[in-house]
């Protein structure tokens, strides 16, 4: 029996995915280990006694458990667990990898890579050329539940060795389109962009104009890769920069990542709002949206990832804007899917290759957000459409794009 090896890091949609990985191959007749990253860790002696070398597999995101944590090492020599065991470390890396300059510089013996992007995995192949990859793999959706496994932080224990699941506990019913209760729901958090601006100002007037450039190259043309927009600006502008030099610089402008996420995320809800179509907004941060309509904004605080799944449960629209992931998907588009919400999204070169338009997905442009509000109005107005689409999205995500399909494409790597 293979053995695997998960984490329950702080990070509650991380912790969230590695759960749901962990019932998937627990199903699947594993042998399955969830260790709680937290501080004071007492689960050091069940974790060392449950390694068996070069027969454990570790699947994370984010590198928890890869980012130097102490209690992931020898006390007398300071060596890492995984390398001591010859531990296979799996890592799904769910952000766009210029995120993660310092912790790429220290992998693991045996460590193979996972993107969701296939941009993110070019920049792998040009900056990391030796660290292994393997195929591009968009996060799985997820229906909603009344309730999920080890959903309770407070009562983690620090390590645990799982019982087989026979059987997951049973998924909400999908409800018809004209029985929910939202018209359009938007599930995520909002900064405003300002908040970004002392990240910019804090070198001078010439890197301020520097990063103001980087972004109006964005906001004309969204449709680019941002670390090909970083690195054209970079090449012009500072052109003796080593490899090494760009990568550490661009993990310096990641301020720059969130400022255009979150100036569209922004956008697109208040777009929807300011012409008269109410949008219930889950996530913290929406009170400080600069709109006219405020009274349209419903908001819900985000707490976690179940409550947006049921939000999205709920709705008869499921509203997208991709973070910044041009040749690749986002796990809200597929939960929305699964969960009978018609999904409105903008495109990415992965999304046009696996979806026709207004078929199981409907695209929005970034680039003609006043053609937003017909589009949504328009779908909201013919109930029976949206619902025919709606099914064909549930019946096909059902089939393809859950945590169990995941983690059978994964399970090749194991």
């Amino acid at each position: 029996m293979k053995q695997l090896l998960l984490f329950q890091p702080s990070v509650e949609t991380l912790r969230f995915f590695s759960e749901r990985l962990a019932e998937e191959y627990s199903a699947l007749g594993y042998e399955v280990a969830l260790v709680h990253i937290h501080e004071p860790f007492s689960g050091t002696n069940e974790l060392t006694e449950y390694l068996k070398r070069g027969e454990t597999t570790l699947i994370t995101f984010n590198f928890h458990g890869l980012q130097r944590e102490a209690i992931f090492h020898t006390k007398r020599k300071k060596l890492l667990l995984w390398d001591v065991f010859d531990v296979h470390c799996i890592n799904i890396v769910v952000d766009h990898p210029f995120y993660y300059y310092e912790e790429l510089n220290y992998l693991p013996k045996h460590y193979l890579q996972i993107c969701i992007d296939e941009d993110h995995a070019d920049y792998m192949r040009r900056f990391y050329p030796d660290v292994p990859l393997g195929d591009i793999m968009p996060l799985a959706g997820c229906r909603a539940r009344a309730a999920f496994p080890f959903s309770d932080e407070e009562s983690l224990p620090d390590f645990s060795v799982l019982r087989p699941f026979s059987q997951k506990t049973p998924s909400s019913p999908v409800l018809p389109s004209a029985e929910r209760s939202t018209d359009v729901v938007f599930t995520g958090c909002y900064t405003p962009p300002d908040f970004f601006l002392p990240y910019m100002n804090r070198n001078g007037e010439e890197y301020n104009s520097f990063y103001h450039g980087i972004l109006n190259d964005l906001l004309a043309n969204p449709s680019q890769c941002i670390h090909t927009v970083f690195l054209r600006h970079l090449n012009r502008d500072l052109p003796d920069l080593s490899e090494e030099d760009l990568r550490n610089v661009m993990n310096k402008m990641i301020f720059l990542d969130l400022w255009i996420r979150f100036h569209f995320r922004g956008r697109v809800v208040k777009t929807l709002v300011d012409s008269g179509i109410p949008v219930h907004c889950i996530g913290v941060g929406w009170d400080l949206l600069d709109c006219k309509n405020k009274s349209l904004l419903t908001i819900t605080k985000y707490s976690d990832t179940s409550v947006c799944l049921r939000a999205i449960a709920d709705a008869r629209l499921s509203l997208n804007v991709m973070p910044w992931f041009k040749r690749g998907a986002h796990d809200r588009i597929y939960s929305s899917l699964q969960n009978g919400a018609v999904c409105v999204t903008d495109p990415s070169e992965y999304l046009l290759s696996r979806f026709a338009d207004k078929d199981l997905l409907t695209f929005y442009h970034l680039e003609n957000l006043s053609e937003l509000p017909a589009l949504v109005s328009g779908l909201l107005s013919a109930p029976e459409r949206m619902q025919e689409i709606a099914a064909r999205g549930t019946a096909y995500a059902e089939k393809m794009l859950g945590w169990d399909t995941f983690a059978k494409v994964l399970e090749r790597y194991l």
